[in-house]
């Protein structure tokens, strides 16, 4: 059900469209009664009858509504009109720390508040037994007075939920998952601060310390290579600052720190050395910067080509980083959408490519077999994830004849 400028849901008048994407729509409304200016998020009411985009929904909700932290987006209201969900957000203007980093690097100051800010988040989430596992600059909001929220809990994890535990499921953002998230392994709150390491890397520095050309290359890095120090990319970085962002990024979860609070008292420890600005809260940003966002809207991706234009005075749709989604499991939407492949052809390719590209081969499987419509466009697919040259040929002469 598409709203419309005026249109009200229960108490909620429909006054501007925020963002829309492949999962939802997000509105911005305000309450009748009250008057306060929100953010209503719908799923997509062709998903409603899928039940893994359903139950992500619902799980949100149930999440979000168990956290009250200034550093962490507030649920207002869920409710349920005319067969569909809703979900009503804080509604925040200000900017995405994604939006804010395509202009540069940050001062290492503004960068380690905002990494406090996230830490305390965690720290609070972590103690009430949610994991995020979707930690990345789109989903922090950085306030026009200064504060940083973490937004997008649509993935996150009760330490107590044993159904969203399961073996070779990985979830997450490419450029920011844990090694233990691309290997579908074990995740707890330390995968959190892994992603935190990123993040505060690439404040730093201004690039991501693991990059690829595809996506099988992200995820190998995670897995095997090791970044180099922050300060070969910014030399005005204190040494003990880039010590710190090394240990978050250690391999084993064993080796970083262990909680929020322990990451986030190391870089309290450092805050009397020489920075290139002082630790303090952000800046309020430039009217040219500001951007009016709700809390959670980066839930909903839409293609490049559907984003509106920047009008000053309305809103502008937030984009998210690519995602390496679930595997399919019997009924679930991976499972419906892969109804075109057989299973034993998907099990045979997938361990075709995993001669190539190792264990990450079933995640990409999986993942290509959601957009391919055909045998040849999802063997052509996956073939951009192998080396060029004879040994992608080689994986291409294994395609079947018919197709």
């Amino acid at each position: 059900m598409a709203l419309s400028v005026g249109e009200r849901v229960e108490n909620y008048l429909v006054i501007g469209l925020i963002g829309a994407g492949g999962m939802g729509t997000v509105y911005k409304v305000q309450h009748v009664i009250s008057d306060r200016i929100e953010a209503m998020k719908a799923i997509l009411p062709d998903l409603l009858d899928t039940s893994e985009a359903a139950e992500r929904f619902v799980r949100e909700i149930k999440v979000q509504a168990r956290l009250s932290h200034p550093n962490i987006a507030s649920l207002h209201n869920a409710l349920q009109f005319e067969n569909q969900f809703f979900m009503v957000m804080e509604y925040i203007e200000g900017t995405t720390l994604h939006a804010r980093l395509r202009q540069g690097r940050l001062e290492p100051g503004v960068s380690i508040d905002i990494a406090l800010q996230i830490l305390s988040a965690l720290a609070y989430a972590h103690s009430e037994g949610v994991v995020h596992r979707d930690i990345k600059p789109a989903n922090v909001m950085l306030t026009n007075t200064g504060m940083a929220k973490v937004m997008d809990f649509g993935i996150a994890r009760s330490l107590n939920d044993k159904q969203l535990t399961r073996a070779g499921a990985a979830v997450g953002s490419l450029y920011y998952m844990s090694p233990e998230q691309v290997q579908g392994g074990t995740v707890d709150a330390r995968s959190d601060l892994y992603s935190v390491g990123i993040v505060l890397y690439e404040m730093l520095t201004g690039i991501k310390p693991i990059t690829g050309d595809t996506s099988w290359a992200v995820m190998n890095a995670h897995i095997n290579q090791v970044p180099k120090s922050a300060i070969e990319f910014n030399p005005g970085l204190p040494p003990a600052l880039c010590e710190i962002v090394a240990r978050a990024l250690q391999k084993p979860p064993q080796n970083r720190f262990q909680t929020a609070s322990e990451f986030a008292e190391a870089l309290k420890s450092i805050r009397g050395l020489p920075l290139s600005s002082s630790v303090s809260r952000l800046p309020m940003p430039s009217l040219q910067e500001t951007q009016v966002s709700p809390a959670g809207a980066v839930l909903f991706q839409a293609p490049p080509a559907q984003l509106s234009p920047f009008v000053p005075g309305l809103p502008r749709s937030v984009t998210r980083e690519p995602s390496i989604p679930t595997p399919a499991t019997p009924g679930s939407a991976s499972a419906v959408s892969q109804a075109r492949f057989d299973q034993p052809g998907l099990e045979r390719l997938t361990h075709e490519l995993a001669a190539h590209v190792g264990p990450m081969a079933r995640v990409l499987v999986n993942r290509a077999a959601k957009k391919a419509q055909t045998w040849r466009q999802l063997y052509e697919m996956l073939a951009a994830e192998v080396p060029a040259g004879e040994e992608r040929k080689r994986f291409l002469a294994k395609r079947p004849l018919s197709l």
